[in-house]
């Protein structure tokens, strides 16, 4: 049977504390995606997600693509990249026209789109995403799609998700060091729920847990749309950290015996099960220590039940109080340990699962988990082209921005329109 003909070629590009990876995919005729090639190197010179050595990421970067090129035998150039930062803030924006008590026609709402636009684009900060989320008319709420209705009064509310100039400018720089375009820069916690989320899942009311290395992203999906994110300054490292100071192990075993043995559950053979730390940090070889699993758990449990009660906080803060109804998926890395969708699921109430790519075919078993819900967001998301204010243009406006800022940007990503 001959495969199906690939007409675009996307690559996404997640750029993370503790790896670089980079999924090219092809998409067909039909809008099916096909993984064409995977590429994925440790990161280098990016500390909680932003930039702190341009040219230790654009090796990591090129190494990561190079990788995906060999595999997919084609040349990437242009990327989509994930920016996942501490700095990103969440807000909805709403502007309303009197437009008059007669249908609503496209007109009106490209008209009320190009005006949300100038309040949305200023020089403090870099917006990654400005959709419009949902429309009122004369005070109904919850309108997908007004045209045809008739109204008084049309408002849009658009969500903005934001982040400080200097972060969002450094991985733009740093990436684009590697001779490759950046067609966009999403948000991490986008992509994932791009990824991992069905139309459904979104639309009825979904929080994705994005576990990093060093930082927690947490966002809530409702009505189709990412309406609320926030960031905790945590992650897998933590745990790491922890394990390497009880037990005195270098931060490479720590990291081993976390992901080979560590659960965030207990088990009654846990206080049976031997395991070899390893040579301890002072180099001692005399004396390899050996601990039982419960030991090692005890560490994670403690250090899990401080940051992930903070989870259940913010989801409140978020409006997704709830614990019955709650819907938890959980990506990253630090999702990949044993027992997490449980210990969530117990402590935040709800159901809790474990997030995997979803709507891409031909992904390799090692890149199908959790750990790459990111590059394959950003190529759904560069699929599904979104509709975003920052892309409406209009006669009297300046199409390339609304600021030095956003001319600035502009040249650097030279996205395409």
């Amino acid at each position: 049977m001959t495969p199906p003909r690939v007409e675009r070629i996307m690559t996404g590009l997640d750029v993370g504390s503790s790896k670089i990876a980079a999924l090219i995919a092809g998409q067909t005729a039909d809008g099916s995606l096909i993984a064409l090639g995977t590429g994925v190197r440790e990161a280098q010179g990016v500390k909680y997600g932003c930039v702190v050595d341009i040219a230790a990421v654009d090796r990591s970067v090129r190494e990561a693509l190079e990788q995906a090129e060999r595999v997919a035998g084609v040349e990437v150039q242009d990327v989509w990249v994930g920016f996942g930062g501490g700095q990103l803030s969440s807000r909805i924006l709403s502007h309303e026209d009197h437009i008059g008590g007669g249908p609503i026609d496209p007109s009106d709402v490209t008209e009320l789109l190009q005006r949300a636009k100038k309040l949305a684009l200023d020089d403090r900060r870099a917006v990654l995403h400005a959709e419009p989320a949902l429309y009122t008319v004369d005070g109904n709420q919850g309108v997908h799609d007004p045209i045809g209705l008739y109204a008084d009064r049309l408002r849009v509310d658009v969500h903005m998700v934001e982040g400080d100039r200097g972060p969002v400018a450094n991985l733009a720089t740093a990436v684009r060091a590697a001779h490759v375009n950046i067609r966009d820069v999403a948000a991490t916690s986008m992509a994932a729920g791009l990824s991992c989320l069905t139309a459904e899942n979104r639309d009825l009311g979904t929080a994705v847990v994005d576990i990093g290395a060093s930082l927690t992203n947490i966002a809530l999906f409702a009505g189709g749309k990412l309406i609320d994110l926030a960031t905790l300054p945590a992650g897998g490292n933590d745990i790491t950290d922890d394990i390497a100071s009880e037990f005195s192990a270098r931060r490479s075993q720590a990291e081993r015996i976390k992901c080979f043995y560590g659960s965030a559950v207990s088990s009654p053979r846990d206080h049976q099960d031997q395991i070899d730390v390893g040579s301890p940090i002072d180099g001692d070889d005399s004396e390899r220590p050996k601990i039982n699993r419960a030991q090692l758990n005890a560490v994670i449990r403690q250090r899990l039940d401080h940051f992930v009660p903070q989870i259940g906080r913010l989801l409140k803060d978020m409006g997704y109080a709830d614990p019955v109804a709650r819907q938890v998926v959980l990506v990253g890395g630090g999702a990949e340990l044993k027992g997490m969708a449980d210990y969530m699921q117990g402590v935040l109430g709800g159901s809790a699962r474990i997030g995997r790519p979803i709507g891409i075919q031909s992904l390799p078993d090692p890149h199908s988990g959790p750990q790459f819900a990111v590059a394959a967001g950003l190529v759904a998301y560069a699929a599904a082209a979104p509709l975003d204010l920052r892309r409406i243009s209009g006669s009297s406006q300046n199409d390339a921005a609304d600021g030095p800022w956003w001319r600035t940007l502009q040249s650097i990503w030279k996205r395409a329109t």
